[in-house]
């Protein structure tokens, strides 16, 4: 025990002035005595133990003792010293990643992160805390909050999102929030290392907790299926992460039915590849690897079946060349009958110069120009993209284009601002623009317009049928036209998850990996939820901590604790209102 100010114990002068008064206070008290010899008595009594009598026996004297004791002790402010965090702001950094739902102990990684992150809340001394969740993109949790039971309550309420942490990010963002004031930065993931912190962080006290163990972990890299010679083929790739050989069943299933299940064994290191001769058609293939490992979220992979090759249509005065370049991909295009119903359609159609309210809800091609044109000046950029793999626009020329379709499009050929090649979806399938005439440009004279229309046919082939893959948590707007947009989310044990109105909120995949269905009315669209790649891998690196500083390297600073002047000070006041109640009542002793 310390005090801060010390110097008012002279008040304990007036303390003792306050006892002497009670040691010369007059008290008189009549009594009838028979004879003077009595008085002589009493007088050898109190001249024989002369201080004990003068300090009376009065209860208001010892409550006013006490209260002037603790008021002088509540003025001295005394304090004893405790650990707090380091830091004026404290940034918590919590990793919700797949790998994070790995065994550790009897729990998991998350479930220790958030232990220690309360245990460290526990120890706050008033600083401001800024809680951040790892994703795709960092969110801020809280920011800057000083409730203790608000700091906890928004630890307990973190969740794990199964993406990948993007952990630069997430430092990014922490170490933007920490100029300009002292700040802490506290780390609970699993394979932060101290590079990336360095990178960040010059002069910030980082502490990383990096929670885990090392793992025996069979790891499913790959699956996947497609139509071979009549029937449905597979093939799946199996990791062995861990340091001992193992044995594991690896099983293909669909709708809660078993397909196909093969038993195999892998030396530490290596990987097994397996080969699915044949499987009966369903609308969807789940592979298990059947083992109890360390990490589950890799034990599963799904494949949605797909025809490769569905019937491709064309609507209106197609250009020639890209009539004559489909063919050559291997494409053998359907003309409809005039007046028929296109509504009913089913495939891949290839439209140019019709409305998209006018056009099947089915996968399209469509070629979109006008007479109204916009000469094009600036040069040609094209996006990374899987359509345009091996496509090359440095020699090619396009002299005008027309104005783009109204949709949230994802632009891949642009010239300056004017979109020239788009994707997307409508009515929930997938959807390929060109917003210029063939006629206006030599793109059809380059080898890289059939390739073009290559990618594009498998693109559109590969996804008619399914919504897509997502990763989890991924929110995309799916442009679904005129119609219905009330959707219900499944998972496959049909169980409801939630429900979407795509024409006010965009698409939200579910978090945790798996197939889910979309149903919509009588339609029902099946999507697959997929790990991360760099998810499938459950390492983990040592704690450390970086700019320790002159406060050791426990990350703790000793810092005084002087609360207890105020409850001292309320006793003493409750003392005098006790000593007024008494002495109003007239009590004695």
């Amino acid at each position: 025990m310390q005090f801060l100010h010390p110097f008012y114990f002279l008040l304990s002068i007036f303390i003792a002035v306050f006892i002497l008064f009670y040691f010369f206070r007059k008290q008189y008290e009549e009594k009838i005595v028979s004879a003077n010899f009595l008085w002589e008595q009493a007088l050898n009594e109190w001249q024989a133990s002369p201080w004990l009598k003068k300090l009376q026996q009065n209860l208001l004297f010892w409550l006013q003792l006490i209260a002037l004791l603790l008021l002088m002790l509540a003025l001295v402010r005394p304090f004893w010293v405790e650990d707090v965090l380091k830091g004026e702001h404290i940034i918590m950094i919590i990793d919700s990643s797949a790998t994070m739902s790995a065994a550790y102990e009897n729990s998991t990684r998350f479930a220790e992160a958030k232990k220690e992150a309360l245990e460290l809340a526990d120890k706050l001394g008033g600083q401001e805390v800024t809680l951040i969740k790892t994703g795709e993109k960092p969110e801020i949790l809280s920011s800057r909050e000083s409730d203790p039971q608000t700091i906890k309550r928004a630890l307990e309420e973190v969740s794990l999102s199964y993406k990948h942490e993007e952990m630069n990010d997430a430092l990014n963002l922490a170490s933007s929030l920490s100029a300009g004031k002292e700040a802490a930065v506290y780390i609970f993931s699993d394979t932060v290392t101290e590079k990336q912190v360095k990178e960040n962080f010059k002069e910030q006290y980082v502490e990383v907790h990096n929670i885990g163990e090392e793992l025996e972990n069979l790891s499913l890299l790959t699956f996947g299926t497609a139509p071979v010679d009549g029937s449905i083929a597979g093939i799946a790739v199996v990791e062995n992460q861990g340091k001992t050989k193992q044995d594991a069943e690896i099983r293909i299933s669909s709708e809660n039915e078993i397909l196909f299940k093969k038993t195999i064994s892998i030396a530490s290191g290596e990987q097994y590849v397996l080969q699915i001769p044949s499987l009966p058609e369903k609308p969807y293939y789940e592979a298990e690897i059947a083992v109890e490992d360390g990490y589950k979220a890799d034990n599963t992979l799904s494949s949605i079946f797909t025809n490769a090759n569905p019937p491709v249509y064309s609507l209106g005065n197609i250009n020639t060349f890209a009539v004559r370049g489909l063919q050559n991909a291997g494409v053998e295009m359907l003309q409809t009958e005039a007046g028929a119903s296109v509504q009913d359609l089913d495939g891949v159609v290839v439209a140019e110069n019709i409305p998209l309210t006018e056009l099947p809800k089915t996968a399209l091609l469509v070629f979109n120009h006008s007479e109204e044109k916009i000469q094009l000046t600036e040069k040609l950029q094209a996006k990374d993209d899987p359509l345009l793999q091996y496509v090359n626009f440095e020699k090619v020329f396009i002299q005008s284009a027309s104005k783009e379709i109204e949709g949230d499009w994802d632009t891949l050929l642009s010239s300056g601002n004017i979109p020239l090649i788009q994707k997307g979806t409508w009515n929930g399938k997938p959807i390929i623009i060109l917003n210029f005439s063939l006629a206006d440009s030599d793109w059809p004279l380059q080898p890289g317009f059939p390739i073009f229309l290559y990618n594009s046919f498998q693109w559109l082939s590969q996804s008619a049928d399914f919504l897509g893959y997502f990763a989890p948590g991924e929110e995309k707007w799916l442009n679904i036209g005129q119609g219905n947009g009330r959707w219900e989310i499944f998972n496959r044990n049909d169980q409801n998850l939630y429900t979407l109105d795509l024409t006010k909120e965009s698409f939200r995949a579910p978090l945790k990996p798996g197939i889910y269905q979309a149903v919509s009315e009588n339609e029902i669209v099946y999507f697959s939820v997929q790990l991360d790649d760099r998810e499938k891998q459950a390492n983990v690196q040592q704690a450390f901590k970086i700019n320790s500083g002159q406060s050791g390297e426990s990350g703790r600073i000793q810092t005084p604790n002087d609360k207890l002047w105020f409850i001292l000070a309320l006793i003493a006041l409750a003392i005098i209102a006790m000593e007024w109640e008494v002495f109003r009542r007239g009590h004695r002793i």
